[in-house]
């Protein structure tokens, strides 16, 4: 049903060893001190790697009522991830263009059985452009499972010219749907571009938009949306 919303490191303590009067002066030292004793080393903490790569595909899904331009999406990663953000664009500025999207979202292997161990919860601020999911506390998606989902355009995936446009109107443009990731690592990887399955009418084409993110202007986006609220239950 679609729903109208480590850092890792590791440190080691090194103790140095004296011999003499310094060794036997140390607690005594320590206590001088307030009990505060400076690590003198520690490792550094590891940057996560940005390694996982994802592909994924989207399917037009039986319009309703409710939901007159649903799509449905799957995607899989080279290594296990733990959340993602899937982000709709179709024009810069436009934060609209999200109308509903399924809050759960199912796990499958290779072979197309369920993983009933696995899953994603969704939320999101609706209308909007992007849905956060994640797998919960200690959760995560194995690699090469399928993670599968929906979620409805305000207007339908492919270029239109609103109703009531005057003649030589030029279509708004496709939608274009980003996928950005957080794998078990702590690093968050992306964006991957979610294609349509098949071609939308002929004599339009799919243009791409650029938006600025971090000062720099670049095709797809990787900020994520803010997970508020579902819409409907």
């Amino acid at each position: 049903m679609l729903h109208r919303n480590t850092e890792r490191g590791v440190g080691k303590w090194w103790a140095e060893r004296g011999a003499g009067k310094w060794w036997a002066l140390a607690p005594v030292a320590f206590a001088l001190a307030g009990g505060l004793l400076t690590q003198p080393a520690l490792a550094a903490t590891p940057t996560p790697e940005s390694a996982t790569l994802c592909g994924g595909s989207l399917k037009r899904a039986k319009p309703t009522p409710d939901d007159p331009n649903p799509l449905s999406y799957k995607f899989n990663c080279s290594t296990p991830i733990n959340a993602y953000t899937l982000i709709v664009i179709r024009k810069p500025n436009d934060e609209n263009t999200i109308d509903d999207f399924s809050s759960s979202v199912s796990v499958f292997d290779p072979s197309g059985d369920p993983v009933t161990t696995q899953s994603f919860s969704c939320s999101a601020e609706i209308p909007g452009w992007g849905v956060n999911c994640n797998a919960g506390a200690g959760g995560s998606m194995s690699s090469p499972n399928w993670a599968e989902g929906t979620f409805d355009t305000t207007d339908p995936y492919c270029p239109k010219v609103p109703k009531g446009s005057p003649a030589g109107t030029k279509p708004e443009p496709a939608a274009q749907v980003e996928l950005v990731v957080s794998d078990t690592t702590g690093a968050e990887d992306g964006p991957f571009r979610l294609h349509l399955s098949g071609k939308c009418p002929a004599g339009y084409v799919q243009t791409a938009v650029k938006v600025k993110t971090g000062g720099k202007s670049k095709t797809g986006a990787t900020s994520k949306a803010t997970a508020t609220r579902n819409r409907r239950s």
